[in-house]
């Protein structure tokens, strides 16, 4: 299939490569230009792009005449880059004018910086709805039926909702997940997360500590541990090993997915889910919550998922946020959670005894990311036709 006009991707310093590998999917077909800071050459290394960025959100999400300022000064600044003969594929929050382009969203909250505030201020909806109606607009692509149930509420003109695309995202397939694995042994656990309490780092430690008494296992836990929680350290001694997040992927590809006998990853508002695919490709069953969002919808496409009903979340019914974080981090902090904490432990002590059930889930995840509908030829193929279709 040709695609004969030349596809600028924007990057604006995303938090997961995950943009630059679906690009990277296509280098055979599109030819690319990548604006903004790469996510794999950002900054100096210690993490200080990522904290500006993480800065300048916080602000936008104060106001919503702060967002739409922050968007048009992004539109500008980029607008110097672009060929009248290109398409512009928008990620994250940016949306554009009167430049041909594409939008790239994992949902709908992306627009309003992630801020239920923001995503009810009509001043923002509109001048959203204005974008998306506009002719330059050819498409919007979302991650997730979830995503796109999300549009659907808060953008309810029947004209947009026709623009929107699911395409499920995809990864480069790790090399060392064909490595041949080793057999047999204690089952380990694998926990991998930044934010220890919106992640659920509390209730799955607190899981492990109940597990314990039952059934032998072993655990790593890659996630900040606040000072608060440090007696883990010591109660868990001998069952956990704990690692502060500081590794790259490849590392923790050679470590851990690949000793690894069960991921773990119990967000509560997780809308995507990029080392859902990663353990899903090393052949891991996941233990995670069920969410009103495009990481449940993963997992029903994955196949490879036991999903736990959770006591609270950032999404509404519709996906939508309805919960700041501060908020859901303050129930998660105060609220009793021993009947969820059981529950988490008894999915866990479930898989940990059964291997031939890790092994049947594992296999349909590996096949899915493989072959199925979470692979790369598969988006590639979704991605390409929607190219096709936005610069006819």
């Amino acid at each position: 299939m040709a695609v004969t006009s030349t596809l600028r991707v924007v990057l604006s310093c995303p938090d997961h490569p995950a943009y630059e590998e679906m690009v990277s999917e296509l280098s055979n077909e599109i030819s690319y230009q990548i604006l903004g800071p790469r996510f794999r050459d950002r900054g100096d290394g210690n993490g200080s792009m990522l904290r500006l960025q993480n800065r300048i959100a916080h602000l936008m999400r104060k106001s919503p005449i702060g967002a739409i300022a922050y968007q048009r000064a992004k539109d500008g600044l980029l607008a110097r880059h672009r060929d009248p003969a290109s398409l512009i594929h928008a990620c994250g929050h940016l949306v554009y004018e009167d430049h041909p382009w594409i939008g790239d969203y994992e949902n709908a909250n992306v627009l309003g910086f992630y801020s239920p505030r923001l995503l009810r201020s009509l001043y923002l909806t509109e001048h959203l709805r204005d974008r998306f109606l506009s002719p330059a607009c050819k498409a919007i692509r979302v991650w997730s039926a979830s995503a796109e149930h999300s549009f659907r509420s808060l953008f309810q003109d029947e004209q947009v909702c026709k623009k929107l695309r699911v395409i499920y995202p995809a990864i480069e397939f790790p090399p060392e997940a064909l490595e041949p694995r080793q057999a047999g042994g204690v089952p380990r656990i694998l926990f991998v997360g930044c934010g220890f309490w919106i992640k659920g780092g509390s209730l799955f430690l607190s899981a492990l500590s109940e597990l314990r008494a039952r059934i032998e296992f072993r655990a790593d836990f890659i996630c900040d541990l606040p000072p608060e929680c440090a007696n883990y350290r010591e109660a868990l001694r001998g069952i956990v090993d704990f690692y502060e997040p500081n590794f790259t992927r490849p590392q923790l590809y050679q470590r851990f997915y690949r000793n690894a006998d069960i991921f773990v990853m119990l967000g509560m508002a997780d809308s995507y889910g990029l080392a859902l695919l990663e353990a899903s490709a090393f052949g891991l069953p996941i233990v995670a919550f069920r969410l009103n969002s495009g990481l449940s919808d993963l997992l029903c496409l994955s196949g490879n998922g036991v999903q736990v009903e959770p006591e609270c979340q950032i999404f509404d019914s519709s996906g939508v946020h309805c919960m700041e974080p501060s908020e859901l981090i303050r129930r998660i902090r105060e609220d009793d959670h021993s009947d969820l904490v059981a529950g988490i432990a008894a999915v866990l002590g479930g898989l940990v005894s059964d291997s031939n059930r890790r092994h049947e889930l594992g296999e349909r995840g590996r096949d899915a990311v493989l072959n199925g509908a979470l692979s790369p030829a598969r988006m590639r193929t979704s991605l390409l036709d929607l190219y096709t279709q936005a610069t006819v």
